[in-house]
């Protein structure tokens, strides 16, 4: 009769051995995205897993691999903040929930309002001190790997103001050390907490942000066409207007080479950690602008495209086909085929090796530049139509956990050099605009080449002209897309000819106008953040 009485303990034992212990990894590439609030976040949500908005229209070329898992959670619901909680740190937090919780895939993605002291979550709002990521206990299963929001200000660090920007938190390389506050901000001490040491990186804006189906193109489009690394492909991606100012924070060791900053690919690992916080951001240097053309022209005309034919020095390669790819057999260790060509466009894409030390000599500005021509040069890239460069140093700047409220280090982590496609109409230059009509170049410190790629489809001719559409008449267009009309006022605008992303088939060139939204009053932009409008610049 005793017997049972000892097995049944056991049972139990091993029964709640296996209930409380934590998985060892997410699954693999498996994403979930949510929205914070119900315009244009929604859609964003979904273009980024799908590149289709909520109704099914295709606006996004580039999203999430085909072959991923994806869920887009909380369509629907309301007051949702509890999905973003820790239950170790709050009772009511519920981010471990299967079905809606945030902690649980490898990769979760927010887009909605924000600033730095919180952000919505569909009727309520989520503060950071309640929230713990990958954090993997007996009682919570969280093994989130990377958390990637699209939002104003939630991730500001530096001062509020900075030379040379009239927009706030665009600047955090100029962070002093200070504890965080309204003018300086900490993105240690609001986001340290929340870091478990298993997750690789939270990324986000230190800045006002623009988050719609252009910015998750751009993200996927630096990861799955132009090889970039997992936090410059969201950096840069989220990167289209000199006011966003993208993020990200991870934990490690002092050698930030050694950080998931520079994970080539996603993964479901754990981050190994270290008593270290790493921040990566962006700071541009200056280019000479090409003369713009204000006023759309009476007439304009609109192209015929065709695929860049391959440029000769690729002609020596032997190519393997796999769809609308084209494969050198010559590989980069590490990194896979030395050249790829997207057979829609004729793009070109370069792999070259990864080259870092900290402690070797950078280069100055015009020096990368140099080295980006000479690519040009010996690649048989070089364009007439191609405008002055424009370059951007991603830094990353490192500080001691248990320092958090101290001047931080900083190193250089590569360099991006980029030269954009204009037309000429009448005797000005008009710029490209889209993700297309450039050749860009990422450099190592030591100016040797990282990434490469050009997206510049041949002009075959004229199809048509139409009439230009006047400023006003698009203008008006523009406001009409907006609800709050008089919560906004016009920042700037611009228009140029759009050119699509290296993966897309495009066969006509057209104008549009790109309009700039920004709140009235600056202190309401977690109710209006900033919109940016396109409206054809043809009359049809």
């Amino acid at each position: 009769m005793t017997r049972p009485l000892l097995v049944l303990p056991v049972a139990i034992a091993l029964a709640l051995s296996v209930t409380s212990c934590c998985p060892v990894n997410p699954t693999l590439n498996t994403v979930k995205t949510a929205h914070g609030n119900t315009d244009w976040h929604i859609d964003t949500a979904e273009e980024f897993l799908t590149g289709k908005a909520m109704d099914g229209t295709v606006l996004a070329a580039n999203h999430c691999p085909d072959t991923w898992t994806k869920t887009h959670m909380h369509v629907g619901l309301t007051n949702t903040n509890v999905y973003y909680y820790d239950h170790d740190v709050t009772a009511t937090g519920a981010d471990n929930d299967a079905t809606s919780g945030i902690d649980n895939p490898m990769l979760f993605f927010y887009a909605g309002h924000g600033n730095p002291t919180l952000y919505n979550t569909l009727g309520n709002s989520a503060t950071l001190p309640s929230m713990r990521l990958g954090n993997c206990t007996s009682g919570n299963h969280g093994s989130l790997r990377y958390f990637w929001q699209c939002s104003c200000e939630v991730f500001a660090h530096g001062p509020k103001s900075c030379t040379g920007s009239t927009e706030i938190y665009t600047c955090p390389g100029d962070f002093d050390g200070s504890h965080d506050s309204d003018a300086m901000r900490n993105v240690y001490e609001r986001w340290g907490p929340v870091l478990d040491p298993t997750l690789r990186m939270a990324c986000g804006s230190s800045s006002l942000a623009y988050c719609w189906e252009s910015e998750a193109n751009r993200i996927w489009d630096n990861y799955n066409n132009k090889g970039y690394d997992v936090a410059d492909s969201f950096i840069d991606g989220l990167h289209r207007y000199s006011w966003n100012t993208p993020l990200c924070i991870t934990t490690g060791g002092l050698f930030t080479g050694s950080t998931p900053l520079f994970d080539g690919t996603f993964t479901n690992a754990p981050n190994p950690s270290g008593p270290y916080y790493h921040i990566q951001y962006l700071s541009s240097f200056a280019s000479t602008a090409p003369p713009i053309l204000v006023h759309v022209p009476e007439m304009l005309a609109i192209y015929e495209l065709i695929p860049l034919p391959l440029p000769d020095p690729y002609r020596r390669y032997k190519f393997s086909e796999q769809g609308e790819w084209m494969y050198s057999s010559e590989e980069v260790r590490g990194r896979g085929p030395a050249v790829k060509v997207n057979r829609n466009s004729g793009a070109v894409y370069v792999a070259g090796e990864r080259r870092f030390d900290e402690k070797a000599p950078l280069l100055k500005d015009e020096e990368y530049i140099r080295a980006a021509r000479r690519f040009l040069d010996e690649q048989g890239w070089t364009e007439k139509l191609a405008g002055e460069p424009s370059g951007m140093r991603m830094k990353i700047q490192t500080a001691a956990k248990e320092a958090k409220a101290s001047r931080p280090m900083e190193v250089q982590k590569n360099v991006r050099v980029a030269f954009r496609r204009q037309m000429t109409v009448g005797e000005k230059a008009v710029p490209f605009v889209g993700e297309g009509g450039e050749m860009a170049i990422q450099l190592n410190n030591d100016g040797s080449v990282l990434n490469a790629s050009k997206v510049w489809r041949q002009i075959k001719g004229v199809l048509k002209t139409t009439r230009g559409k006047p400023y006003d008449d698009a203008y008006r267009e523009a406001m009409a897309k907006i609800q709050a009309k008089s919560a906004y006022k016009l920042k700037d605008w611009t228009w140029g000819y759009e050119e699509q992303s290296g993966n897309v088939r495009q066969t006509e060139l057209k104008a549009v106008y790109l309009f700039n939204f920004m709140a009235a009053e600056p202190e309401k932009s977690l109710d209006f953040p900033p919109i940016v409008v396109k409206i054809s610049a043809h009359v049809d």
